[in-house]
């Protein structure tokens, strides 16, 4: 029985002692979704600083609350926000990836690809994310892209006064991720 309760507290030791940190976003992240419109000449992107990161040790999950993005026009942001990406009713762009498919480098940086999953209009899509990260003191600075197609994601094109966007986009994440203290 004292063996039993010896193996108990060694494991429970074992396991508080063993619990993965998590990363917290730190300082001023940014996520910038850059698209393009007909004929060609027009770029715009729509820029937030509203980005929360859920992390279980195992995959990390960013959230963009899409009602957050600003474009600079607002009647732009009104027509994205109702009429295409419907906010009411799928509110958030969410990414999420794999913490072990990333190289986190323990001094210096690492750059490389990343498979994750991107959620936009409440449909998931496989998309490939290029990241670099450089190691700053006790945090991650890190900035990533991806590539996306509106239309996958189940949302009309976007048409207004004869300018089209292209369905095609770019999403972009800059961020700071401090790792918080493992569980006690």
């Amino acid at each position: 029985m004292e063996s039993l309760w010896k193996m108990g507290l060694i494991a429970l030791m074992l396991c508080s002692n063993a619990a993965l940190a998590g990363f917290k976003i730190d300082g001023k992240p940014k996520v910038v979704f850059n698209a393009t419109g007909s004929p060609g000449f027009l770029t715009f992107e729509g820029v937030t600083r509203d980005i929360t990161l859920a992390d279980d040790g195992e995959k990390l999950v960013f959230t963009v609350p899409v009602d957050t993005l600003d474009t600079g026009i607002e009647v732009r942001d009104d027509h994205m926000r109702r009429t295409y990406v419907q906010t009411d009713q799928f509110p958030n762009a969410i990414i999420t990836l794999s913490r072990a498919g990333v190289t986190w480098p323990e001094s210096g940086s690492s750059e490389g690809t990343v498979k994750g999953v991107f959620q936009l209009h409440g449909v998931d899509q496989e998309v490939e994310i290029t990241y670099s990260i450089k190691r700053v003191k006790t945090a991650y600075r890190v900035k990533a892209s991806f590539p996306f197609n509106t239309s996958k994601h189940g949302i009309e094109i976007p048409s207004y006064l004869g300018v089209t966007i292209a369905p095609e986009m770019d999403g972009e994440v800059t961020v700071e991720l401090l790792e918080e203290a493992a569980a006690q």
